[in-house]
């Protein structure tokens, strides 16, 4: 059993801090969110129900039931336990179906109004910027800018380093184009031990629901699944993502609603609304890596490829190394034909720009890596000839 006591809040000179203590398998420890003091109104510590969104994962994962010692909204504890646990149950039978005990509260918390969204300055974000604001819907226009610290950065100090570097391009963004900016910091990827990729969209919206009096509207940009990639089953290579569809307007209220930003589009969908966005040509940034775009990772070789297929690469010119790019596109071009040799579908929507621009000789250089593909797919993926394949393939 998962218990989760009654969430409460500290406030020091500066920050404000809603935890709670989290009892799984009779080890107690305390989770925590941390926002600058002037959020502290916002945080709820009236309901459980940041806390039970968090551990929900963790618990169908692991096979726990779930207590909480404060009241859960009715409208998302109903689409929980009505709707999203059988579901997701139901197609994956190593998941258990927990038991969620908690009372239910009907009344209405405080809600400040306010139209959130994420801000990493990647495509997603910068899609759902472009796409979410100056709109004839007034109510839904976004207001402010949110970067959490809720395990996409890792764990531990390394992870807090990490976090610290990757915030400041988004804080500049926020200053420069006058949306409010809404940093936190949590200890949730280390007292609940799983994997971010797998698990991004519930860590996410705990960070979103700890200031649910804050949020009436919150856009989460989508992890780039198009509608035919739906699915509940839990298969590697795959992540929650692929039915946020289905899982964020559950993970909804009368008064804060979720939305799956980008929702079925595909990563040259977003590209072609995000280079008309001015901001992004001095705060696009993509990179695997720490600070600005190296170029040479996989996010730099997929974004430059498709806004070089766009037209737009002269645009680009203060975040990519351009004349980099040009000197080197038979390189890159090799790229994408791995790619796609690969089944990377963000690469077969590319292609058709560009093949005029592939030849034989290009072809040829990726044959091998393509024998290596295929052996590799029939290895086990734990074994040692398996990574020194991964090893000969990756150079």
């Amino acid at each position: 059993m998962i218990k989760i006591e009654k969430p409460q809040v500290r406030v020091d000179s500066t920050t404000a801090t809603l935890f709670a203590y989290v009892i799984i398998d009779n080890v107690r420890k305390e989770v925590w969110y941390k926002v600058d003091k002037k959020y502290e109104e916002y945080l709820c510590y009236e309901r459980g129900d940041a806390f039970v969104i968090a551990v929900l994962n963790f618990a169908m994962r692991n096979h726990h039931d779930i207590v909480s010692e404060a009241p859960l909204s009715e409208d998302l504890y109903y689409n929980i336990d009505k709707y999203l646990l059988d579901a997701i149950a139901q197609y994956n039978k190593d998941f258990y179906r927990p038991q969620i005990t908690a009372d239910v509260s009907s009344e209405s918390l405080p809600c400040a109004g306010a139209v959130g969204t994420g801000i990493s300055c990647g495509v997603d974000s910068m899609h759902a910027l472009e796409s979410q604001t100056a709109m004839k819907f007034r109510k839904h226009n976004i207001t402010h800018l949110t970067f959490n610290n809720v395990g996409s950065h890792g764990e531990g100090e390394e992870a807090e380093n990490l976090y610290h570097v990757r915030l400041e391009r988004p804080r500049r963004f926020a200053a420069e184009y006058g949306f409010e900016f809404v940093t936190s910091d949590s200890n949730l990827q280390d007292v609940i031990k799983q994997s971010h990729f797998k698990t991004h969209t519930y860590s996410s919206m705990f960070a979103v629901y700890c200031l649910q009096k804050l949020y009436s509207v919150y856009y989460y940009a989508s992890s780039g699944y198009k509608y035919h990639e739906f699915r509940l089953y839990d298969i590697p290579g795959s992540s929650c993502g692929s039915y946020e569809m289905f899982s964020l307007p559950l993970l909804s209220t009368h008064s804060l609603r979720v939305y799956s930003e980008g929702e079925g589009m595909s990563r040259m969908t977003k590209l072609k609304s995000v280079v008309k966005y001015v901001p992004s040509y001095e705060y696009l940034n993509v990179c695997l890596k720490e600070g600005d775009n190296c170029g040479k990772c996989e996010k730099c070789v997929r974004t430059l490829l498709g806004i070089d297929a766009l037209g737009a690469l002269d645009k680009y010119s203060k975040v990519f190394d351009i004349d980099y790019y040009r000197e080197h596109k038979k390189w890159y071009l090799i790229q994408m034909l791995k790619r796609i040799s690969d089944g990377k579908h963000d690469y077969f929507e590319m292609y058709p720009y560009f093949k005029n621009e592939v030849t034989l000789c290009m072809r040829m250089q990726v044959i091998p890596y393509n024998i290596v593909s295929f052996f590799r797919r029939l290895i086990p993926r734990n074994s040692r000839l398996f990574n020194i394949l991964k090893s000969i393939k990756e150079r």
